[in-house]
């Protein structure tokens, strides 16, 4: 049975070791409700045992701790959260073994002296097996690229299947988002409101294409993902007409913009993109491990982990942005704002607020972390080191940091960052609560960018500034 009240399961309790069991059996028993697998919800709660467990350690006798348990478009998530963040905020290093196990981590400050640390795990379990088909179903290959009209639709429920076929017939049972091969699981996210995908038809109405746009609550912006198109109708432009009526349909929802990741591969998902009206604002090195493309695919990138471009579409003529510019940044910054047909301009110098910084870290499953700078105060170069050897610790071979471009304390964190060998990313348009941030990233492996397969003149300089950038860093 799964719950129907979208609110997170909750509950209160001693931060004491003899809670530890009570603790485990609330987060399996919370996860299943979620709807998550039997498998994802014991890791889950393995992994709040382990946390439970490293906290209890540096407790005071008379702590409380207010768990919940919630989950999004793709991900299970528990969240401690506690009084003490002075006493609990070097737990970090000692939950590594988490990031090791793969589940996601997040630690960050809440209010006044408040401590939270979430993790969280992709709800499609690994050793749950796609739902299987019978190949002799699939639409069979075409000697030639059919010549027959192609119609941009909205899927209907009975489609799920031959949505679950295109993916099959381009990946076999090797994509990422394994929902995509279950019908039942697939339709209950687009009911959910987690998913609004599109789909192209031949002219006997059959599926032959599939994108769709995934949004995190509350969220302004928007991910186009979940993309295929059959070989037999590869070069008709299908994906841009369907992120065109993706982007019609994101206007209803009152949404920003919508952005994507293509891989850096190759540059079939490029070309779309710069079809789309959707340039390249950030460079995202390392983003994946080497082994995250097709198998059998070419693999350019060889011998190192793969990259992502990131690429964003305004959905309406944005206002005018002003932004602390760096002043060795200020130019790209403005190129890339040009680019998304943005009026900006530097602001005047600034200073970070005399307060104390706020900042979260996380770290995905693929050893991914990001620090995020929600707001920069003079501590931010002493915040800033820590962030990075705590996120280093739990696993982070490359690492994003982010702080917004309205924020008056940017040059300084800039300055900092570039320090501790951190170079410039992108810019992020609409990240952080609507607002624009900054980018710049931290590589712990070799990884050459000349590698990179690279489709717009605009791309391709943006890496080389990314290059240089980079090894004016270096020791």
């Amino acid at each position: 049975m799964k719950k129907t009240d979208p609110r997170p399961c909750e509950i209160r309790i001693s931060l004491e070791r003899s809670r530890g069991e009570l603790l485990r059996a609330f987060v399996r028993e919370a996860a299943l409700l979620e709807g998550a697998p039997p498998s994802v919800a014991s890791l889950l709660a393995e992994d709040a045992l382990c946390a439970f467990t490293a906290l209890c350690a540096l407790a005071s006798g008379h702590d409380i701790a207010d768990i919940d348990v919630s989950s999004s478009r793709r991900d299970l998530r528990c969240r401690i959260r506690l009084k003490g963040h002075a006493r609990f905020s070097s737990i970090a290093g000692a939950l590594g073994d988490l990031a090791r196990r793969d589940a996601g981590l997040s630690v960050r400050e809440r209010g006044v002296d408040g401590f939270e640390a979430s993790f969280h795990r992709g709800l499609e379990a690994e050793s749950e097996a796609p739902v299987s088909f019978d190949p002799a179903t699939a639409p069979p290959p075409a000697e030639a690229p059919p010549a027959g009209d192609v119609s941009i639709d909205l899927p209907r429920r009975e489609d799920a299947a031959a949505i679950a076929r295109c993916f099959l017939a381009i990946y076999g049972h090797n994509y990422v988002h394994t929902e995509v091969f279950s019908p039942q699981r697939y339709w209950s996210r687009v009911e959910s409101g987690a998913l609004l995908p599109v789909v192209a038809r031949d002219e006997t109405g059959e599926v032959i294409g599939h994108v769709a746009l995934e949004r995190e609550n509350g969220a302004v912006i928007a991910e186009r993902g979940e993309a295929v198109v059959l070989d037999s109708y590869r070069g008709r432009h299908l994906l841009e007409r369907m992120t065109e009526r993706l982007s019609q349909e994101a206007r209803k929802l009152g949404l920003t913009g919508v952005y994507a990741l293509p891989v850096t591969l190759h540059t079939f998902s490029q070309r779309n993109d710069e079809r789309a009206g959707m340039p390249v604002c950030a460079i995202l090195l390392g983003k994946a491990p080497e082994a995250a493309h097709p198998k059998g695919a070419p693999s350019p990138t060889a011998g190192q982990r793969q990259s992502y471009l990131l690429t964003f579409r305004f959905l309406a003529e944005p206002p005018k942005r002003a932004f602390h510019a760096p002043q060795a940044y200020r130019e790209i910054m403005l190129g890339i704002y040009e680019s998304l047909g943005v009026a900006a301009s530097p602001c005047p110098p600034g200073s970070p607020r005399a307060g104390a910084s706020k900042t979260r870290i996380s770290i995905d499953q693929r050893g991914y972390g990001k620090i995020e700078f929600e707001e920069v105060g003079l501590d931010a170069g002493v915040e800033l080191a820590q962030a990075l050897q705590d996120v280093c610790s739990l696993g982070a071979r490359a690492t994003q940091l982010l702080a917004r471009v309205a924020d008056p304390g940017l040059p300084h964190i800039v300055e900092k960052a570039r320090g501790l060998g951190f170079f410039f990313c992108g810019v992020g348009p609409a990240v952080l609560d609507g607002e624009d941030v900054l980018m710049l990233q931290y590589l712990r492996d070799p990884l050459d960018v000349g590698k990179l397969q690279l489709f717009t003149d605009q791309a391709r300089r943006l890496a080389a500034f990314i290059a240089d950038d980079r090894a004016s860093r270096a020791p």
